[in-house]
């Protein structure tokens, strides 16, 4: 190599040109992960909403002092919350996050899977008398409350949703035993 020949400016690629292609690159595949990410399924969306509604029915209790209890519908295509005043269990519909619930997506089942007290038609005490609505389960005004499991079920999968000895609410995925959410 000759000592005295100028060197070319234009030899390589500077930081900035390097720099510069990373973004883009970057730029390109979050575009593409979130257009070829799959629809969420209707479990794990109704599953999320779900909990945030249970999680509301807990400080609910903790706040008002007042059971506020949960089932799911007779057909299990969604739920209601109650609340216990006056030494009976009544519907609510005094609080938006409490609005009885229906699935929109017609495969979509929530079913008790462990925890829950019987129904008055499930437990035979029913004896011709109209049914009084009640919940399964409830949250008690102390924080002492029980485990409970409920399943999610549609066409796509599955969804549990937990509460443990600890009052702590979960959505889970039992195909792969990682929580969902």
């Amino acid at each position: 190599m000759n000592p005295t020949a100028p060197r070319s400016c234009q030899a390589g690629v500077s930081l900035i040109e390097t720099l510069a292609a990373l973004a883009i690159i970057a730029l390109v595949t979050g575009v593409a992960v979130v257009m070829l990410r799959p629809e969420d399924a209707p479990e794990q969306i109704e599953g999320e909403a779900l909990v945030r509604a249970l999680h509301e029915a807990r400080q609910d209790a903790l706040v008002t002092g007042r059971h506020v209890g949960f089932a799911a519908r007779p057909d299990g295509r969604g739920y209601q919350f109650f609340q216990f005043e006056d030494g009976l269990w009544r519907v609510r519909t005094d609080h938006p996050a409490f609005d009885a619930h229906r699935f929109s997506d017609p495969d979509l089942v929530l079913s008790v899977q462990a925890g829950a007290i019987a129904r008055r038609e499930e437990s035979g005490l029913s004896s011709g008398a109209p049914d009084i609505p009640a919940p399964e389960v409830w949250f008690d005004p102390t924080g002492f409350d029980q485990p409970f499991a409920y399943e999610l079920r549609s066409a796509q999968g599955v969804r549990r949703v937990t509460r443990d000895g600890q009052g702590h609410l979960s959505l889970l995925n039992p195909d792969t035993s990682e929580t969902a959410s």
